[in-house]
């Protein structure tokens, strides 16, 4: 096994390098290719994701699950690690101008997450963490608040394209619960800002894997508490994240 803090300089590498070539192609790159109902494929999400696993394969021959391709490297019976990989989070962001865009990588030990980078470009802020022994936010220490009522805090969701109706009476439920409500159409980033100590917690249904496994490891890098459940890695998950003063939202 690689050591965790060299993988964790690789994942940042790599995030680096389709960060910035997302920011030049910018417009080349911000072409719709194909519609499925309400998620939208463009050109950036296929060209980083390419940049993202040529830099991870030069150094790792870890099995890699990602947004684009699905399982680039099949995972086999007895792998303990997999990369999780969403080469564009926030694609309709990205797309129409919005600052909330990121790269996400991470690392799963048996399906847990342990490592992410979330590299938000637009912003040039790049999150970093490794559970067990910190988060970074461009290189400096970060840690989640202390806020343990909801109703002072900011709650981070979204509304997937999977959602059912009882997942949106539920979504009503958490509107009524909390001081403020943001949706910024980035998981990924949505879970680094509550790393960061910007908000209390995230919650949301029907998101993937790849969508969430970075932020998630940041939040616990970085002191707070995270619930991941699903059936399998390729089929849509509840998530919850808090500072670890206030409850898991449910």
């Amino acid at each position: 096994m690689h050591d965790l803090k060299d993988l964790l300089k690789l994942a940042d590498t790599a995030a680096d390098a389709a960060g910035e070539a997302l920011l030049a192609n910018r417009v080349q790159w911000g072409v719709i290719e194909e519609i499925q109902g309400r998620e939208v494929k463009i050109g950036g999400d296929k060209h980083a994701e390419e940049i993202v696993l040529t830099a991870i394969a030069r150094d790792s021959d870890y099995p890699i699950i990602s947004e684009e391709a699905g399982w680039a490297r099949a995972m086999q019976r007895g792998d303990r690690f997999v990369w999780a990989i969403d080469p564009l989070d926030g694609s309709v962001n990205y797309l129409r101008g919005y600052p909330h865009c990121a790269v996400s990588i991470a690392l799963l030990d048996h399906g847990k997450p342990i490592l992410g980078v979330v590299d938000c470009f637009v912003t040039r802020e790049r999150f970093t963490g490794l559970v067990g022994h910190g988060a970074w936010l461009n290189g400096a220490p970060m840690c989640v608040s202390n806020i343990e009522n909801p109703a002072k805090g900011i709650l981070q969701t979204g509304v997937p394209s999977r959602a059912s109706d009882e997942s949106m009476r539920a979504f009503e439920q958490r509107l009524r619960t909390w001081q403020k409500v943001r949706m910024i159409g980035s998981a990924a980033t949505a879970l680094a800002y509550v790393a960061a100590g910007r908000a209390e917690a995230y919650r949301e249904s029907g998101s993937m894997i790849w969508d969430v496994a970075a932020g998630c490891a940041l939040v616990e890098a970085a002191g707070g508490k995270v619930r991941i459940e699903g059936a399998a890695l390729d089929q849509p998950l509840e998530v919850a994240a808090s500072n670890g003063a206030a409850a898991l939202p449910d």
